[in-house]
Formats: C-alpha cells, sequence, structure tokens
C-alpha cells in the first residue's frame, strides 16, 4: 500500500502559502480567510507536535503576520470578515462579518500561537461579548441561523453549516462548563431546528422536504457533538442534544453506509461523463469490505461520484469497520504527484479537498499526521490552544471587571 507523502504535501502547503494561488481562486477571494486556514492548519497537521524540539513548519515572523492580518479582520459589530477586499453596497470598507470567517478566524488564532504558552494571549483582541452578541442576533426564531446581519436581520438560507459554525463559536468562547451566560444562543430551539431537518432516507438536509447531503449530515452531527461537548443543556446526559437532535440513528447510519462504493480505475478512465453527470453506484450488498475491494470512496447524495472531501465527511461522522479500502482511494487514487488531493481521480490538486484529505487521514491515524479534534476541523493540538486562549481571555475579563472600581464607589453608598 502507498503511504502518504507528506515531504511533497508539505512542499505544496508551503507553495500555497508564500506565494499567489492560482486565477481560479480570485473569484473565492471573498473566502480568503478560510483559505488561510486550510493553508496553516494543513501546515500544523504536518508539522512537529507542540512538545517537539524541532521548530514549527511557519516562522514566529510569519505567524505574528498571520495574527495581526486575522485581527484586522474584525467586524466593529462583532465577528470577522471573510476578506479585507470584500465590501457591498452601504456597507463599511471591511464587508459584513459572517458565520465562517468568525469560526475560521479564532481558529487562526489559535494556530498562530507558537506553543501552549503563547496561546493563553491568542484571543487577546477578540471582542468577545460584541462577537457572542452579533451570534445571539444571528438566530432566527425557529433555531436556525443565519449567515451575516444586514439592516439587524439574520440573512442567508437555513443552511446546516451555519448551525455548525455557531456551535464550535459557542464552544470557543463559552468553554465546557454547562452553565447559561446571558449572551447565550437558544440552544434547545437550535437543537430542534436540526431534529427537523432529518429527511425520509435518514440523511440531514436544510429541511426534511429538502434533498439529504452528507456534508449537511456532518454539521448537523458535528454542531451537536459541540453542544454536548460544553456540557449538558437539558439532563444529565453528557449526550443530551445528540440524543435529542437526531429522531432516528439507524436511518442515519444507513444513509452514510449508503454513501460508499467500490472504485474501478478502468470504469472511471472510460467514462467521458462530466462531473456533474449522474451515475449509479454498484449496491451496497455485492461490496465485501474485508478483502474484496481495493479502494472504496464516497459520494455526498445518491446517483453521484466519489468525491475525495466525501471520505473525511463521513468517515467522522460514522465509525467504520475497516477503513483501509478508504485510506487507500485517497494515497493510491487522489494523492496528487506534486502534492495535495485532487477531488477525483485525474483532477489538480486544490486547498478544500487536499485539506480535508489530510483530515480524513488524520482521522484514521496516519503516523505522519498529528492527531485531529473531530469536532473542531483542527489537529488536538490546536484545539488545545483554544481551550488556553479562551482561559485568557475570560480571566483578563475577570480581572478587568474585578479592578474597575466600581465596587468601590458602590460600597459607600450601601452604608
Amino acid at each position: 500500500m502507498a503511504g502518504l507523502d507528506a515531504a511533497r504535501h508539505i512542499k505544496y502547503w508551503q507553495r500555497c502559502h508564500s506565494s499567489f494561488l492560482p486565477s481560479a481562486y480570485t473569484a473565492n477571494d471573498s473566502t480568503r480567510l478560510t483559505f488561510a486556514f486550510f493553508i496553516v492548519s494543513a501546515l500544523d497537521l504536518l508539522g512537529p507536535s507542540a512538545d517537539a524540539a524541532t521548530a514549527p513548519l511557519l516562522s514566529a515572523a510569519d505567524r505574528a503576520a498571520v495574527r495581526a492580518w486575522v485581527l484586522g479582520l474584525q467586524h466593529p459589530d462583532g465577528g470577522f470578515c471573510g476578506s479585507p477586499t470584500h465590501a457591498l453596497r452601504d456597507q463599511p470598507a471591511r464587508g459584513a462579518a459572517n458565520l465562517a470567517a468568525t469560526f475560521f478566524a479564532l481558529l487562526l488564532l489559535a494556530l498562530a500561537a507558537g506553543d501552549e504558552g503563547e496561546a493563553g494571549a491568542a484571543f487577546a483582541g477578540v471582542e468577545r461579548r460584541k462577537l457572542l452578541r452579533w451570534l445571539r442576533r444571528l438566530q432566527r426564531c425557529d433555531g436556525s441561523f443565519g449567515q451575516v446581519l444586514w439592516e439587524g436581520e439574520a440573512v442567508g438560507g437555513r443552511d446546516m453549516r451555519h448551525s455548525y459554525f455557531a456551535s464550535c463559536i459557542r464552544w470557543m468562547l463559552l468553554g465546557d462548563g454547562g452553565d447559561a451566560e446571558e449572551d447565550d444562543v437558544d440552544v434547545e430551539s437550535m437543537v430542534a431546528h436540526i431534529r427537523r431537518c432529518q429527511t425520509f432516507d435518514g440523511g440531514l438536509a436544510e429541511a426534511s422536504e429538502h434533498e439529504s447531503h452528507a456534508g449537511y449530515a456532518y454539521c448537523g452531527i458535528a454542531a451537536l457533538y459541540m453542544l454536548d461537548r460544553r456540557g449538558p443543556f437539558s439532563s444529565a446526559s453528557r449526550e443530551a442534544a445528540m440524543e435529542a437532535g437526531i429522531g432516528c440513528r439507524d436511518r442515519l447510519v444507513r444513509f452514510f453506509a449508503h454513501r460508499q462504493f467500490e472504485y474501478l480505475a478502468k470504469q472511471e478512465e472510460d467514462d467521458d461523463a462530466s462531473d456533474d453527470e449522474n451515475f449509479v453506484e454498484s449496491k451496497l450488498g455485492d461490496m465485501d469490505l474485508d478483502d474484496g475491494c481495493a479502494c472504496v470512496g464516497f459520494n455526498g447524495r445518491w446517483n453521484k461520484k466519489a468525491d475525495t472531501c466525501y471520505t473525511w465527511w463521513i468517515l467522522d461522522s460514522l465509525e467504520v469497520v475497516n477503513a483501509a479500502p478508504s485510506r487507500r482511494y485517497l494515497v493510491d487514487v487522489t494523492q496528487h504527484r506534486i502534492g495535495g488531493f485532487g477531488k477525483a481521480v485525474g483532477s489538480p490538486p486544490d486547498i478544500y479537498h487536499s485539506y480535508l484529505a489530510l483530515a480524513a487521514l488524520a482521522l484514521l491515524g496516519e503516523p505522519s499526521l498529528k492527531e485531529f479534534d473531530i469536532g473542531l476541523w483542527c489537529s488536538k493540538d490546536t484545539a488545545r490552544k483554544v481551550k488556553l486562549a479562551r482561559r485568557g481571555l475570560l480571566e483578563k475579563e475577570k480581572n478587568l471587571f474585578d479592578g474597575d472600581g466600581f465596587w468601590d464607589t458602590v460600597e459607600p453608598l450601601g452604608r
């Protein structure tokens, strides 16, 4: 079995960091912060562990530049913007803050901390209270979240990714404790919204009558997981949100199981259809995952081709008995000779699929990659830095509150 060519992937990601991206990325300039996260986090996954003597792949100067750039994207009303050049009419030059950018901004600030000693100050400069109030305003009455605020109203589809980002942001800024806070979102409404989005085939979508999608299913599960990670919201169960948010687990597991199928090289080579055209995969019952399938790929919806990113979306959602065929699909089929991973066989590498392929391989225990945090989309090293950053920010807030002299002026009035 071929292995992950870590040295080649490091070169690929270093090129992405230090040089201009291909022109095809120009249309995605409004999500520049997202690309920055993929690049920096990939180098973190491929780099030495936090306690290793080896220097990290990004220099101290590079990390400082990342930190300054991210903080420069913080919106005065709360949250972070996706790009310094993305602005809409009648808005400030920096544009509007959005959920995805805010999620990736917080993770980038943790990634920019060179070690756990620096991590305690990683969130210094983040307007925590303002951000939490902005997040609460993004939640609709039905429990879903918009992507941005427009004239004070949450706008954007009822995309399950928004619920996931909101759940992660909440955990990163509120912590593991189960105590409610004044600026918290309506968790029970959020869980009820996710539950309503399970479809007849067991998957999750924007609504129960929409088409199910493996990416949406992961986001719904991960949102519930991050709610439970903070602590019980309605019962003593450590999985209260997961239990309340998934109506039928058996149908959800079946939906994920039917996303996998055997990759047949000759069939792919002989297929002249475009990537967007449908095809019908082999029956799941015909597959022998123990030894009969060399490579197993995953699709995101019924009657679609295999796609590198769904190896992550599905493996992270479902524990696979024998994951070796899925690993082979990544390292033998979509791993590119210049580094990175393509969407499918023969596709050039791109930042999105390359990062999610590394995430899937890290989840499978790839020895040349750091351990992966399934809820936060980053290494466990980075997740630990997030916790330290939050602790540092909370302690700073408490010290400012205790030391502002307010109670010194109030006490004499009560005598």
